[in-house]
């Protein structure tokens, strides 16, 4: 049987029942299962590591925004914006 998590063929009895009445295995390996388990509160961590980078990577843009970005995409999607269009080319006119 196929581990839907490690991708690796691995005999039956590497697996454990789901419904025993039923004879429904999990689709993961115990492995594979017991690593998972092992990983206490792994959505707040990944939330953690997200807000850190998210308070990391603020912008502050000569047009008066401050913008959060992850990749150069952000940057050039504030870069077309109308309100950094508009103040950019009035701070040129000004100098």
């Amino acid at each position: 049987m196929l581990c839907t998590k490690c991708h690796k063929k691995k005999i039956i009895s590497e697996f454990s029942y789901k419904n025993n009445d039923l004879k429904i295995l999990y689709l993961h390996c115990d492995y594979c299962r017991d690593k998972i388990n092992s990983q206490n509160n792994k959505k707040n961590i990944e939330n953690d590591n997200y807000n850190f980078i998210k308070s990391n990577n603020i912008v502050q843009c000569k047009c008066g925004k401050s913008y959060i970005s992850f990749r150069d995409y952000h940057i050039n999607r504030h870069n077309n914006t109308l309100f950094h269009l508009k103040n950019i080319s009035s701070s040129i006119i000004n100098e």
